[in-house]
């Protein structure tokens, strides 16, 4: 299932859950940006039914059920698409590897033995992150638990790319975007890079203090990243100048 066609599903296990804590149709419509006869039909189990992985859908959506009803309570606001479209992104990713995990006597080849070894390290990392989230009443460890659950998820989906790509035996080749491009994102990260949160932003929570910490230290890494990317441009056009490749 694609992830535009699993956002109905995500959609009707949001409304389900804000109905179990007792609020309106009119309300729960409103919050997740769709109609009142579409969460009727949610509600009856007529549309975006989702049978496959309930229980870790149910830990993908719990921030987004927490802020809806907060967006209720105050009247204002909606959970955006793209929102609903990340989640359905991670649950994707998580389904895609627990397949390929499963298909694991397939093949003896190490390499692909060592990617699946690896991609189910990241995703059962991913749903135990998930689920210690749900355990914690402090926003601010709650939100950290979550942060590195996302980064497990997305260590898993390069690893299923990796592993797709072996399995295929397709040649691989790399399309740099311009160079002019990369200039102007590096500019964002060097301003971003320059003022340091966690030396700006006082707070005697520990934990709030690591999340600061852990923001300057994705700036430090973008960085570093842009520059490898356009030093890689370069490579390839100082070899293409000279007929290498």
């Amino acid at each position: 299932m694609s992830e535009e066609k699993l956002v109905p599903a995500i959609r009707s296990r949001i409304a389900v859950r804000l109905h179990s804590m007792g609020y309106r149709v009119r309300d729960i419509a409103t919050v997740i940006g769709t109609t009142q006869p579409a969460v009727i039909q949610y509600l009856n189990g007529r549309r975006g039914l989702y049978t496959k992985d309930e229980g870790l859908l149910d830990k993908l959506i719990e921030p987004l059920v927490l802020r809806a009803v907060e967006m209720i309570n105050s009247d204002n606001g909606k959970i955006e698409p793209v929102e609903l479209l990340e989640i359905a992104k991670q649950l994707a990713v998580i389904r895609t590897g627990k397949r390929y995990i499963q298909s694991e006597g397939r093949t003896t080849d190490e390499l692909l033995l060592l990617l699946r070894r690896r991609l189910q390290l990241e995703l059962s990392a991913a749903e135990q992150y998930l689920e210690l989230s749900k355990r914690t009443s402090d926003d601010y460890t709650r939100l950290l638990l979550r942060m590195i659950a996302s980064d497990s998820i997305r260590h898993g989906d390069i690893v299923s790319q990796m592993i797709s790509w072996v399995e295929s035996g397709r040649e691989t080749s790399a399309s740099l975007p311009d160079r002019a491009f990369l200039e102007g994102m590096l500019s964002i990260e060097d301003r971003a890079s320059e003022s340091s949160l966690a030396e700006k932003v006082r707070t005697d929570h520990p934990i709030a203090g690591l999340l600061l910490e852990w923001i300057d230290e994705d700036e430090k890494k973008h960085e570093r990243t842009m520059k490898r990317i356009i030093s890689l441009v370069d490579s390839k056009r100082g070899s293409e100048s000279i007929g290498i490749g």
